[in-house]
């Protein structure tokens, strides 16, 4: 007997029962128990799990290639297209404001060649990223368009919700997965950085100068600084400073002050603010939250001079060598008064000086820029007279010799977070002129200032 049940309008498959009736033998005494069988028939056919799982490996490819980096590249190339556009025009706009009817100078137009050299390099990256990911997104529209369409075909076959249930099922083992996860991990040991890195990089190399002029007070005056505020005040921004030491090459009587770099280049306006008590001694002051720090006239003191006020704090560098004790120094001669050197970077404030205690090696301090107490201080091997200068960039001391005329080198590095030590780096760059009196790293636009037998200087320092 085969009772048949037909369900295919509401379930879209056939159920069929079928009972198989018991052989009996030839004198009918033995009887096999009744069977009942049931046979499942779709009428779709079976469900296609493999195109399934098919498909979600491919959306899983697409996933990951979606989250690639490479995507947000464009558009940090364009948010720093349009910064240093901005930059650009506002320079323009400055030149043309202070255009008296003579020429530019030849360096104005340099640096208006250079930053437009610079813009049409990022603007052919951005092209080429552009084209790339214009066909990598080509790509993934059309297998996420194949994915749609192949979806809609499995939707026939899901009377039963299959698909629905197999989302569920991933979501929930993926939880799963994660919780046991975060369970079983190991926290990640911490890793100490490569000595002499930082964050974006280490120090690679140095550029040829970006600029390069005669400081406004002449030939004169071979000693001094200039620079940039790396924490200025609201409405510094883009102020730069200037002092010259007089003809002794031993002291400083005020700063002058351009409220733009453009001012500074083309002589414009400025601002003089003289010192009325503890002049600066040496070349090694720099300028840092609207204050100026240097070493105090004939005495082992640093000083701080506010901006604004005008109030000088000063206190005492504890068995620090000055008046000529420990400066820096070429195979020839030395550079005068510059046994304290002051440098900023991205932790701050620091001097570079020498000691007895230390048998005339570099010491490396931070400084609190409130009373110019010692935070933190560090010993090297380095004897002071072999360098001709020093900087610091992260933390980490680079220090530089006199190489010829044309060239000077970086052979040095102290990094404060590890202590290590190396003296062969051998990163030379081109020297304006022979001597390099002052240098100083600026954490905001990463450049290094430098003063060189009176002229001021520029260098962009590249990283790795």
């Amino acid at each position: 007997m085969v009772l048949l049940i037909n369900m295919g309008v509401k379930f879209g498959f056939f159920l069929t029962l079928s009972l198989a009736s018991a052989d009996r033998d030839a004198r009918g005494e033995a009887r096999v128990a009744k069977r009942c069988y049931c046979d499942l028939q779709m009428s779709d056919g079976p469900f296609p799990h493999m195109q399934l799982e098919q498909l979600y490996l491919i959306s899983q490819n697409c996933s990951l290639k979606l989250n690639k980096q490479q995507f947000n590249e464009p558009l940090e190339i364009t948010a720093y297209v349009e910064q240093k556009l901005n930059n650009l025009v506002q320079r323009i706009n400055e030149f043309e404001k202070e255009y008296d009817g003579e020429l530019y100078s030849i360096i104005s137009y340099r640096i208006i060649e250079i930053e437009i050299a610079e813009l049409n390099e990022l603007l052919n990256q951005l092209q080429e990223k552009c084209w790339r990911n214009n066909d990598e997104r080509t790509y993934l529209d059309t297998q996420a368009q194949n994915i749609t369409n192949k979806v809609d075909e499995l939707e026939k076959y899901d009377r039963l919700k299959v698909i629905q249930e197999h989302r569920k099922n991933t979501i929930l083992k993926r939880s799963l997965t994660s919780c046991q996860n975060a369970l079983l991990v190991t926290p990640t040991p911490y890793v100490t950085t490569q000595p002499g890195s930082c964050s974006f990089g280490r120090l690679k190399a140095v550029s040829y100068p970006r600029s390069s002029m005669l400081n406004h007070f002449g030939t004169s005056y071979p000693y001094g600084s200039w620079g940039k505020d790396p924490l200025p005040a609201p409405g510094k921004e883009d102020q730069h400073w200037l002092v010259v030491l007089t003809s002794s090459n031993r002291f400083g009587t005020k700063i002058r002050v351009y409220s733009s770099y453009s001012k500074l280049l083309t002589k414009g306006a400025f601002k003089d603010i003289s010192f009325q008590t503890y002049n600066p001694q040496g070349p090694g002051g720099v300028m840092y939250g609207d204050a100026y720090y240097y070493n105090c006239y004939n005495l082992d003191k640093l000083c701080r001079f506010d901006m604004t006020t005008q109030n000088v704090i000063s206190a005492t560098l504890p068995f620090a060598g000055f008046n000529d004790k420990f400066p820096y120094c070429t195979l020839a001669s030395c550079y005068v008064y510059t046994d304290m050197d002051l440098a900023t970077d991205e932790n701050g404030l620091w001097v570079l000086y020498s000691t007895t205690f230390n048998f005339g090696n570099l010491v490396v301090s931070r400084l609190n820029t409130t009373d110019l107490s010692l935070l933190e201080s560090w010993n090297t091997t380095l004897f002071k007279r072999s360098a001709s200068n020093a900087f610091l960039v992260c933390g980490v001391v680079y220090a530089t010799r006199y190489v010829s005329p044309e060239i000077e080198e970086i052979f040095y590095m102290f990094d404060t977070t590890s202590g290590v030590e190396r003296y062969d780096l051998k990163i030379q760059f081109r020297k304006v002129l022979p001597g390099i009196q002052y240098m100083n790293y600026n954490p905001q636009d990463k450049k290094l200032y430098v003063y060189s037998d009176a002229y001021v200087i520029s260098y962009s320092l590249t990283f790795e």
